[in-house]
């Protein structure tokens, strides 16, 4: 008698837990494959824009009478594709952290049973929080708090369906709702990185992502003219010179684009957030999410344009 006192009693207490709707599951786990995607796009503009100079290196290069200047532009080129171009530890520490939170809520919200989950829990989280740490002795003024990793290593599979989805809901809100300091963070630090200035080395001065793009497009022009005036051109390095100009106009698609999506993750994240904590029922359309949507499918579509070839 008293077992079945006990059975109905944990039925009751798991039965309260279940805060999230499946809905509600499955609108999470769409908003963090959409992050996890984004993640990988802000780095490419620079490495985008390090093929081009790298190529245009190589035209500056076979423009010069001198073999010896013609070798020291081209090691010139080859300087500025490995150093010019670094991103910065924060913003590197930032790309890491948007996406092992978003592989974190990911496996929160898997509608399947992983075998595996314990170890994959057990992974993420602890790499989440050491990523985090990472950043705050990088930025002593804007920490964000540890420990976030915590509820994906508690989600561990004890046994039977019912309880797993009650912890998982019980998780990602508690989950979610530690995470949006993190995202604001994150998305800020993003947007300095995309719109604020940075040290180059050739120029020995800072400048801003833009200036850096227009400069290529003028600087392409200017020296594959002077390769012109030195030698005879052939079709193939009139479509490598069309190719180029090309993808700086990608570039700079890319980064207006990748601005905007950082600007809806965030506000994806807020919509979020409000959804898990007032337990709102998706009966509208969610905005934002489908704003962060089409913007990674915009993402994917202009990274598919440059296809600069790699010197």
């Amino acid at each position: 008698m008293k077992k079945i006192q006990v059975i109905i009693l944990i039925s009751i207490v798991l039965g309260g837990c279940a805060s999230l709707t499946k809905t509600q599951i499955e609108t999470v786990n769409q908003f963090a494959q959409a992050s996890k995607s984004y993640s990988a796009f802000p780095s490419k503009i620079m490495t985008g824009l390090a093929d081009i100079r790298t190529l245009r290196g190589i035209y500056a290069a076979n423009s010069m009478d001198s073999a010896e200047i013609h070798l020291q532009e081209l090691n010139a080129a080859y300087n500025l594709r490995t150093s010019n171009y670094e991103q910065s530890q924060k913003a590197d520490v930032t790309f890491q952290i948007i996406d092992q939170y978003a592989k974190s809520l990911i496996l929160l919200s898997s509608d399947q049973y992983v075998t595996d989950l314990k170890a994959q829990a057990l992974t993420l989280g602890p790499g989440l929080d050491s990523l985090i740490a990472r950043y705050n002795a990088l930025d002593k003024n804007n920490k964000i708090p540890t420990g976030i990793g915590e509820a994906v290593s508690q989600l561990v599979v004890l046994g039977g369906k019912q309880f797993i989805r009650n912890k998982q809901a019980k998780e990602i809100k508690k989950f979610v709702t530690k995470a949006d300091d993190l995202i604001a963070v994150m998305t800020k630090n993003l947007l300095e990185f995309l719109e604020g200035k940075h040290y180059v080395i050739a120029l020995g001065d800072s400048a801003s992502l833009k200036y850096l793009i227009d400069y290529e497009a003028k600087a392409i022009q200017r020296d594959y003219l002077s390769y012109l005036r030195q030698n005879k051109a052939t079709i193939d390095n009139d479509k490598e010179y069309i190719k180029l100009m090309s993808d700086v106009d990608q570039v700079k698609s890319l980064q207006g684009q990748t601005i905007a999506a950082t600007k809806d993750l965030r506000a994806a994240h807020k919509q979020l957030l409000e959804i898990l904590k007032k337990r709102k029922k998706l009966t509208e359309r969610f905005t934002e999410l489908q704003e962060l949507y089409e913007d990674v499918n915009q993402l994917k579509t202009t990274i598919g344009k440059i296809q600069t070839v790699k010197p």
